[in-house]
Formats: C-alpha cells, sequence, structure tokens
C-alpha cells in the first residue's frame, strides 16, 4: 500500500498545481515547483506491491491424451512465467487440483525448471526427470504442454529447451528441441495414409472431451482455403468417430453462410441448429465452440447467430471474440457434468 498512496500523492499535489491555472503563474520562477509525475515503472511497481494473484492458462490433458487449456489464477510471485509451469508438474497437490477438473498433469513429477528470457525466448533448463517419459507421445504432450504455457505470455514467442544445462538436438523418444520451439499445431488430427498431406492447410475447431467435457482445440488439416468458411463448415461436421471427443453442435446442422463485416462474423446455419436450447447446457457449449473457432481468425470482433437468415437470439444479439479456451469455473462444472452422467 505504501506505494500506492504515495503515488496518489503525488498525482494530488500535480493536480492542485495545475489546477489553479493563472494563480499558478504568478508565482515568482524560482519558487515554481518541479512537476513530479509517476513513471511507468513507480505505477507497476506500485501495482505489483498490491497483486496477490495472476491470469494464467496452465495445459492440463484427458484421459484420452487431449491437451486441455484452463486458465485461472495462482498466486502472484516473482517470476510468474516459472510459477506456471511448476503448477503443471505432477505432485500429490498438483494431480488433485486436475483430478478436481477431470484431468491429468502434463509434467513428470519430481521435474525442477530455471526459466530466464531473453528477448523473447524463454530459455528453459529442465532437469533430467524430462528424459524419463515412458513414450514418444507422453514425450511430444509434455513439450507442448510447456511451450503452450509459457506462449500464452505476450512477451514470450519462443522456447529453447535444455537439459540440466546443455542444448540438445532430441529427448529420449526423439522430440527435436535442437532449436527454439514456437506453438505448433495443438492436438493434430490423425489422417489416413491414403492421400498426400504435404500441400494441406489445417484449421483449429472445438470439441468436447468426452472423459472431462472441457472444451478441446483440435487442429484438423484441410484442402480447402484456410479461412472463416472452412473453419466453421469442418466444426459443424464434428470430431472423427471413436476419437474422444464430441460434438457441441445439433446433429444435421448445416452451414448456410459465413459473412464477415467490421470484425463481426455471422454465421447463417439450417434449422436443425435451434435444437440446440434443448441440449442439458442450453447450447453453451455450441456458442462457445462457434465463436472460438471464429476467434483464431485476425480482426474477428465478434459473432452472430443465424437460422435460416434470420437473428438466432440466446444470451445476447452477438457473442464477444475470445481466445479463452476453458475457465477454472467451466471446467469445474464440465468435470461434474460428466460424473453425473
Amino acid at each position: 500500500m505504501k506505494g500506492i498512496k504515495t503515488i496518489i500523492a503525488l498525482i494530488l499535489c500535480v493536480s492542485l498545481l495545475t489546477a489553479g491555472g493563472c494563480s499558478a503563474s504568478k508565482l515568482p520562477k524560482t519558487q515554481e515547483p518541479e512537476e513530479q509525475v509517476p513513471t511507468a515503472a513507480e505505477l507497476e511497481e506500485a501495482l505489483d506491491e498490491n497483486l496477490t494473484t495472476r491470469e494464467v492458462t496452465l495445459y492440463y490433458k484427458d484421459l484420452s491424451g487431449y491437451l486441455v487449456p484452463v486458465t485461472c489464477d495462482i498466486p502472484w510471485e516473482e517470476g510468474i512465467a516459472k510459477a506456471t509451469l511448476k503448477q503443471m508438474i505432477s505432485s500429490e497437490d498438483t494431480d488433485l487440483q486436475a483430478a478436481r477438473l477431470g484431468l491429468l498433469t502434463t509434467l513428470p513429477e519430481g521435474l525442477t525448471v530455471d526459466l530466464d528470457i531473453v528477448g523473447s525466448t524463454a530459455k528453459l533448463d529442465l532437469s533430467e526427470e524430462c528424459l524419463s517419459c515412458v513414450d514418444a507421445e507422453e514425450e511430444s504432450t509434455m513439450v507442448c504442454a510447456i511451450v503452450g504455457a509459457l506462449t500464452e505470455f505476450d512477451t514470450i514467442s519462443d522456447v529453447q529447451i535444455m537439459v540440466n544445462g546443455e542444448h540438445l538436438d532430441t529427448l529420449t523418444y526423439g522430440t527435436d528441441v535442437s532449436a527454439p520451439l514456437s506453438p505448433g499445431s495443438l492436438n493434430l488430427e490423425s489422417v489416413s495414409a491414403d492421400y498426400d498431406w504435404e500441400d494441406a492447410g489445417s484449421v483449429q475447431v472445438f470439441f468436447e472431451s468426452s472423459t472431462s467435457g472441457c472444451m478441446v482445440p483440435v487442429t484438423r488439416r484441410v484442402f480447402s482455403k484456410e479461412d472463416l468458411d472452412t473453419a466453421v463448415l469442418e466444426l459443424l461436421k464434428g470430431p472423427k468417430a471413436d476419437c474422444g471427443l464430441s460434438g457441441c453442435m445439433p446433429e444435421g446442422t448445416g452451414l448456410i453462410a459465413v459473412t464477415e463485416k467490421d470484425g463481426i462474423v455471422t454465421i447463417n446455419m439450417s434449422r436443425e441448429f435451434e435444437n440446440v436450447v434443448n441440449e442439458a447446457d442450453g447450447g453453451t457449449a455450441a456458442v462457445k465452440a462457434l465463436v472460438l473457432t471464429c476467434s483464431q481468425f485476425e480482426g474477428v470482433k465478434e459473432v452472430k447467430l443465424q437460422v435460416e437468415g434470420k437473428d438466432f437470439l440466446m444470451d445476447s444479439a452477438t457473442f464477444a471474440a475470445s481466445t479463452v479456451v476453458n475457465t477454472q469455473a467451466e471446467a469445474l462444472m464440465a468435470s461434474a457434468s460428466v460424473y453425473m452422467d
């Protein structure tokens, strides 16, 4: 509080001096007090003194192995990025917290981390526990979770992984860590080997985890344009059969058109979409999946729903764009719903 009180006093002092207008200008030149405007650093320091929590995004996995981002508040401490990773390391406490969400931690028990940020690159030194994954899938999930969680911070664009201070080319099962890693294709959907996917594009769609009820981002390969139309169409197609995911759209819902103007995306769907109100959640998951799918595209501000050209109103006329896949509260509710079912 001391920092805040000091800054408030400085601001009041400046305000009183400037509010006098003409009378202040009559003071002898030698008596004019210097304006003491708090610097950005002073303001930030004062805010940090009173900050008790910080919103971060933790990367868990569900029982099918899909990575699941969950945005939550954790206790503030110096080096919040490092503190975020600690919340993802398996331990009695963190495993219990993950279990409450119907999820699993993604980093091995006993792992220690040391982190320095140089420019926009996070230099991450891991202990030897990172070499003890049981298979290539667990190793890849661990690395993707680390990179995903750290690059959620605006100041970090990529992550250079080291092990016990040494630069390695690969980890135990071949995961390439020779160069800084940027966020990749999260939960890349498996594809048929019968096609040549070399020139295929990709879009991100969102389905529900069958084991946790949380929203799961899925990267789907496509041969068409990587645009809004394609993304929404792929979302309406739903997940692959027996993949551990559930679609959020009413069965049979078709896409009529997707348009965008001034940042507002209008999605016009067939009459089957009206059945969304009969879902147990009243259509909340369907709307969120549509909004998240559209929000991956730059410039999208709001999403508007239509059924056969007529506005379809739910809680509001439009829904704000969002990149928060799951909040902790949503994950808890989803887990409880799955358990009740």
